[in-house]
Protein backbone atom coordinates (compact mmCIF):
# COMPACT_ATOMS: atom_id res chain seq x y z
CA UNK A 1 0.00 0.00 0.00
CA UNK A 2 2.84 2.37 0.84
CA UNK A 3 4.21 1.74 -2.66
CA UNK A 4 0.87 2.66 -4.31
CA UNK A 5 0.55 5.79 -2.18
CA UNK A 6 4.01 6.94 -3.26
CA UNK A 7 3.05 6.59 -6.92
CA UNK A 8 -0.16 8.57 -6.44
CA UNK A 9 1.74 11.41 -4.72
CA UNK A 10 4.24 11.60 -7.57
CA UNK A 11 1.46 11.84 -10.19
CA UNK A 12 -0.28 14.61 -8.20
CA UNK A 13 2.93 16.64 -7.99
CA UNK A 14 3.49 16.41 -11.76
CA UNK A 15 -0.06 17.62 -12.38
CA UNK A 16 0.46 20.63 -10.12
CA UNK A 17 3.71 21.55 -11.88
CA UNK A 18 2.04 21.39 -15.31
CA UNK A 19 -0.71 23.75 -14.17
CA UNK A 20 1.76 26.33 -12.89
CA UNK A 21 3.95 26.22 -16.00
CA UNK A 22 7.54 25.07 -16.07
CA UNK A 23 10.06 27.78 -15.29
CA UNK A 24 7.33 30.20 -14.12
CA UNK A 25 6.47 31.35 -17.73
CA UNK A 26 2.93 31.17 -19.02
CA UNK A 27 2.06 30.61 -22.69
CA UNK A 28 1.00 33.78 -24.53
CA UNK A 29 -2.73 34.36 -24.72
CA UNK A 30 -4.48 34.31 -28.09
CA UNK A 31 -5.04 38.07 -27.86
CA UNK A 32 -1.34 38.97 -27.41
CA UNK A 33 0.07 41.33 -30.13
CA UNK A 34 2.49 39.45 -32.44
CA UNK A 35 6.08 40.65 -32.45
CA UNK A 36 6.94 43.04 -35.29
CA UNK A 37 8.59 41.34 -38.25
CA UNK A 38 12.09 42.53 -39.16
CA UNK A 39 12.30 45.10 -41.95
CA UNK A 40 13.04 43.48 -45.29
CA UNK A 41 15.41 44.71 -47.99
CA UNK A 42 12.43 45.66 -50.16
CA UNK A 43 11.10 47.93 -47.42
CA UNK A 44 14.42 49.71 -46.97
CA UNK A 45 14.81 52.75 -49.27
CA UNK A 46 17.61 52.20 -51.72
CA UNK A 47 19.24 54.36 -54.39
CA UNK A 48 18.87 57.52 -52.28
CA UNK A 49 22.56 58.13 -51.67
CA UNK A 50 22.50 61.39 -53.66
CA UNK A 51 19.54 63.55 -52.54
CA UNK A 52 17.85 65.41 -55.38
CA UNK A 53 16.04 68.67 -54.73
CA UNK A 54 14.11 70.94 -57.05
CA UNK A 55 15.87 74.12 -58.10
CA UNK A 56 15.71 76.94 -60.63
CA UNK A 57 17.87 78.43 -63.36
CA UNK A 58 18.57 81.43 -61.12
CA UNK A 59 19.73 79.35 -58.15
CA UNK A 60 21.92 77.15 -60.34
CA UNK A 61 23.60 80.18 -61.90
CA UNK A 62 24.28 81.68 -58.46
CA UNK A 63 25.72 78.43 -57.05
CA UNK A 64 27.56 77.03 -60.06
CA UNK A 65 28.34 80.20 -62.02
CA UNK A 66 26.84 78.89 -65.27
CA UNK A 67 23.66 79.84 -67.09
CA UNK A 68 21.47 76.77 -67.55
CA UNK A 69 18.88 78.01 -70.03
CA UNK A 70 16.47 75.78 -71.93
CA UNK A 71 16.53 75.98 -75.76
CA UNK A 72 13.82 77.85 -77.59
CA UNK A 73 10.72 75.67 -77.89
CA UNK A 74 11.73 73.32 -75.04
CA UNK A 75 8.90 71.72 -73.08
CA UNK A 76 8.57 70.14 -69.60
CA UNK A 77 11.61 72.04 -68.32
CA UNK A 78 12.65 71.04 -64.78
CA UNK A 79 15.69 72.03 -62.70
CA UNK A 80 17.33 70.16 -59.85
CA UNK A 81 20.48 70.07 -57.73
CA UNK A 82 21.99 66.74 -56.72
CA UNK A 83 23.87 67.02 -53.43
CA UNK A 84 26.46 64.31 -54.04
CA UNK A 85 30.18 64.23 -53.28
CA UNK A 86 30.50 66.36 -56.42
CA UNK A 87 27.40 68.62 -56.47
CA UNK A 88 25.56 68.51 -59.80
CA UNK A 89 23.17 70.93 -61.47
CA UNK A 90 20.59 69.27 -63.71
CA UNK A 91 18.01 70.39 -66.26
CA UNK A 92 15.49 68.03 -67.85
CA UNK A 93 13.63 69.14 -70.98
CA UNK A 94 12.24 67.90 -74.28
CA UNK A 95 12.44 69.30 -77.81
CA UNK A 96 10.42 67.92 -80.73
CA UNK A 97 9.42 64.90 -78.67
CA UNK A 98 12.98 64.00 -77.64
CA UNK A 99 13.85 64.06 -73.92
CA UNK A 100 17.22 65.36 -72.69
CA UNK A 101 19.06 65.53 -69.36
CA UNK A 102 21.71 68.27 -69.12
CA UNK A 103 24.14 68.22 -66.18
CA UNK A 104 27.03 70.45 -65.15
CA UNK A 105 29.51 70.21 -62.27
CA UNK A 106 32.78 71.76 -61.13
CA UNK A 107 35.49 69.09 -61.16
CA UNK A 108 39.28 68.96 -61.19
CA UNK A 109 39.37 66.51 -64.09
CA UNK A 110 37.09 64.46 -66.30
CA UNK A 111 34.36 62.62 -64.36
CA UNK A 112 31.35 60.67 -65.54
CA UNK A 113 28.47 62.62 -64.01
CA UNK A 114 25.79 61.26 -66.34
CA UNK A 115 24.35 58.44 -64.25
CA UNK A 116 23.95 56.47 -67.49
CA UNK A 117 24.73 52.76 -67.36
CA UNK A 118 24.53 51.31 -70.86
CA UNK A 119 26.67 49.09 -73.02
CA UNK A 120 27.92 51.65 -75.52
CA UNK A 121 28.22 50.39 -79.10
CA UNK A 122 29.53 53.49 -80.88
CA UNK A 123 32.04 55.93 -79.38
CA UNK A 124 33.29 59.00 -81.26
CA UNK A 125 35.54 61.93 -80.34
CA UNK A 126 35.27 65.58 -81.29
CA UNK A 127 38.21 67.31 -82.91
CA UNK A 128 40.85 67.77 -80.22
CA UNK A 129 39.22 65.07 -78.08
CA UNK A 130 37.30 67.76 -76.20
CA UNK A 131 33.99 65.93 -76.39
CA UNK A 132 32.98 62.28 -76.49
CA UNK A 133 29.73 60.85 -77.83
CA UNK A 134 28.54 57.38 -76.87
CA UNK A 135 25.56 55.61 -78.45
CA UNK A 136 23.85 52.36 -77.49
CA UNK A 137 22.07 49.86 -79.71
CA UNK A 138 18.78 50.79 -78.02
CA UNK A 139 19.02 54.48 -79.02
CA UNK A 140 20.37 55.88 -75.74
CA UNK A 141 23.15 58.43 -75.98
CA UNK A 142 25.67 60.34 -73.88
CA UNK A 143 27.75 63.37 -74.80
CA UNK A 144 30.18 64.67 -72.22
CA UNK A 145 33.05 67.13 -72.20
CA UNK A 146 35.47 68.54 -69.66
CA UNK A 147 36.54 72.18 -70.00
CA UNK A 148 39.97 72.40 -68.34
CA UNK A 149 40.03 76.21 -68.55
CA UNK A 150 36.85 76.68 -66.54
CA UNK A 151 36.91 73.42 -64.57
CA UNK A 152 33.40 72.59 -65.73
CA UNK A 153 32.18 69.12 -66.60
CA UNK A 154 29.26 68.99 -69.05
CA UNK A 155 27.01 66.00 -69.70
CA UNK A 156 24.04 65.60 -72.05
CA UNK A 157 22.18 62.29 -72.05
CA UNK A 158 19.16 60.73 -73.75
CA UNK A 159 17.37 57.46 -73.11
CA UNK A 160 16.14 57.18 -76.71
CA UNK A 161 16.38 58.80 -80.14
CA UNK A 162 20.03 59.82 -79.77
CA UNK A 163 22.32 60.62 -82.72
CA UNK A 164 25.89 61.88 -82.56
CA UNK A 165 25.13 64.93 -84.72
CA UNK A 166 21.94 65.77 -82.87
CA UNK A 167 23.55 65.63 -79.45
CA UNK A 168 26.58 67.66 -80.54
CA UNK A 169 24.24 70.31 -81.95
CA UNK A 170 22.20 70.45 -78.74
CA UNK A 171 25.35 70.87 -76.63
CA UNK A 172 26.41 73.81 -78.83
CA UNK A 173 22.99 75.37 -78.33
CA UNK A 174 23.07 74.80 -74.56
CA UNK A 175 26.56 76.26 -74.22
CA UNK A 176 25.78 79.30 -76.38
CA UNK A 177 28.01 78.28 -79.27
CA UNK A 178 25.12 78.03 -81.71
CA UNK A 179 21.67 79.55 -82.07
CA UNK A 180 19.16 76.74 -82.24
CA UNK A 181 16.18 79.01 -82.87
CA UNK A 182 14.20 78.89 -86.10
CA UNK A 183 17.05 77.38 -88.15
CA UNK A 184 14.64 75.56 -90.44
CA UNK A 185 12.50 78.66 -90.86
CA UNK A 186 15.56 80.66 -91.88
CA UNK A 187 16.58 77.99 -94.39
CA UNK A 188 13.08 77.90 -95.85
CA UNK A 189 13.09 81.69 -96.17
CA UNK A 190 16.45 81.65 -97.96
CA UNK A 191 15.21 78.88 -100.24
CA UNK A 192 12.03 80.74 -101.08
CA UNK A 193 13.82 84.03 -101.77
CA UNK A 194 16.80 82.76 -103.73
CA UNK A 195 15.89 79.64 -105.73
CA UNK A 196 13.47 79.65 -108.65
CA UNK A 197 13.14 76.38 -110.65
CA UNK A 198 13.65 76.70 -114.39
CA UNK A 199 15.68 79.92 -114.27
CA UNK A 200 19.37 80.35 -115.14
CA UNK A 201 21.63 78.78 -112.53
CA UNK A 202 18.69 77.22 -110.69
CA UNK A 203 20.28 73.74 -110.57
CA UNK A 204 23.31 74.95 -108.62
CA UNK A 205 21.09 77.01 -106.33
CA UNK A 206 18.94 73.92 -105.73
CA UNK A 207 22.12 71.96 -104.89
CA UNK A 208 23.29 74.57 -102.38
CA UNK A 209 19.89 74.72 -100.69
CA UNK A 210 19.57 70.94 -100.60
CA UNK A 211 23.03 70.61 -99.04
CA UNK A 212 22.26 73.23 -96.38
CA UNK A 213 19.05 71.46 -95.45
CA UNK A 214 20.79 68.07 -95.38
CA UNK A 215 23.48 69.42 -93.05
CA UNK A 216 20.80 70.92 -90.81
CA UNK A 217 18.94 67.61 -90.62
CA UNK A 218 22.17 65.75 -89.87
CA UNK A 219 23.38 68.18 -87.18
CA UNK A 220 20.09 68.60 -85.33
CA UNK A 221 18.81 65.04 -85.64
CA UNK A 222 15.48 66.58 -86.66
CA UNK A 223 12.46 64.28 -86.68
CA UNK A 224 10.67 64.02 -90.08
CA UNK A 225 7.34 64.98 -88.48
CA UNK A 226 8.91 68.10 -87.01
CA UNK A 227 10.40 69.00 -90.41
CA UNK A 228 7.01 68.58 -92.09
CA UNK A 229 5.37 70.83 -89.45
CA UNK A 230 8.05 73.50 -89.87
CA UNK A 231 7.60 73.51 -93.66
CA UNK A 232 3.82 73.65 -93.27
CA UNK A 233 4.11 76.55 -90.81
CA UNK A 234 6.32 78.49 -93.20
CA UNK A 235 3.98 77.77 -96.12
CA UNK A 236 1.07 79.00 -94.00
CA UNK A 237 2.72 82.41 -93.73
CA UNK A 238 2.72 82.83 -97.52
CA UNK A 239 0.05 83.94 -99.96
CA UNK A 240 -1.62 81.31 -102.15
CA UNK A 241 0.62 82.17 -105.12
CA UNK A 242 3.78 82.14 -102.99
CA UNK A 243 2.71 78.87 -101.43
CA UNK A 244 2.46 77.24 -104.87
CA UNK A 245 5.98 78.46 -105.67
CA UNK A 246 7.29 77.17 -102.36
CA UNK A 247 5.89 73.70 -103.10
CA UNK A 248 7.79 73.67 -106.41
CA UNK A 249 10.93 74.82 -104.61
CA UNK A 250 10.66 71.98 -102.09
CA UNK A 251 10.19 69.45 -104.88
CA UNK A 252 13.27 70.83 -106.63
CA UNK A 253 15.60 70.63 -103.61
CA UNK A 254 14.32 67.16 -102.67
CA UNK A 255 15.06 65.90 -106.19
CA UNK A 256 18.48 67.58 -106.09
CA UNK A 257 19.29 65.91 -102.76
CA UNK A 258 18.78 62.54 -104.46
CA UNK A 259 21.07 63.64 -107.31
CA UNK A 260 23.77 64.78 -104.90
CA UNK A 261 23.84 61.39 -103.18
CA UNK A 262 24.15 59.47 -106.43
CA UNK A 263 27.30 58.84 -108.46
CA UNK A 264 28.77 62.11 -109.69
CA UNK A 265 26.90 64.16 -107.11
CA UNK A 266 30.09 65.38 -105.49
CA UNK A 267 30.93 67.30 -108.68
CA UNK A 268 27.66 69.22 -108.56
CA UNK A 269 28.18 69.90 -104.87
CA UNK A 270 31.67 71.27 -105.54
CA UNK A 271 30.29 73.62 -108.23
CA UNK A 272 27.41 74.99 -106.14
CA UNK A 273 29.72 76.90 -103.78
CA UNK A 274 28.50 75.37 -100.51
CA UNK A 275 30.97 73.28 -98.45
CA UNK A 276 28.85 70.51 -96.97
CA UNK A 277 29.87 69.41 -93.47
CA UNK A 278 28.23 65.98 -93.49
CA UNK A 279 28.30 64.82 -97.10
CA UNK A 280 27.29 62.21 -98.27
CA UNK A 281 24.60 62.20 -95.54
CA UNK A 282 24.41 58.45 -95.08
CA UNK A 283 22.00 58.73 -92.16
CA UNK A 284 18.62 57.39 -93.24
CA UNK A 285 16.92 60.03 -91.09
CA UNK A 286 18.17 62.75 -93.47
CA UNK A 287 16.44 61.02 -96.39
CA UNK A 288 13.27 60.67 -94.32
CA UNK A 289 13.33 64.41 -93.61
CA UNK A 290 13.47 65.23 -97.31
CA UNK A 291 10.59 62.83 -97.93
CA UNK A 292 8.65 64.60 -95.18
CA UNK A 293 9.14 67.93 -96.97
CA UNK A 294 7.15 66.66 -99.91
CA UNK A 295 4.27 65.73 -97.66
CA UNK A 296 4.25 69.00 -95.74
CA UNK A 297 1.44 70.58 -97.76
Amino acid sequence: MKYISSILCAVLCLALLAGCGLGGQSAPAATDTPAAEPETAEETPVGMINPVRASSAEEIESLFGVAMNAPEGAEDVRYAIIDSAVPLAQMNFSVDGLAYTWRVARTEAYEDISGMYYEWQDVSFEEGDSGVTRLSASGAGLYDRYDAETGMMYSLSMDSGATAEGMAHMVRVLTGQEDGNDSLGELFAALHEGYFPGTAGSSLKAAANAARLADCFAETGAEPDAVARAAADFAGSLSAEERATFELQLEGVAAMFTTLTEEGGEGILADCGYAAAHYPWNDGNVRDCFAALLGSD
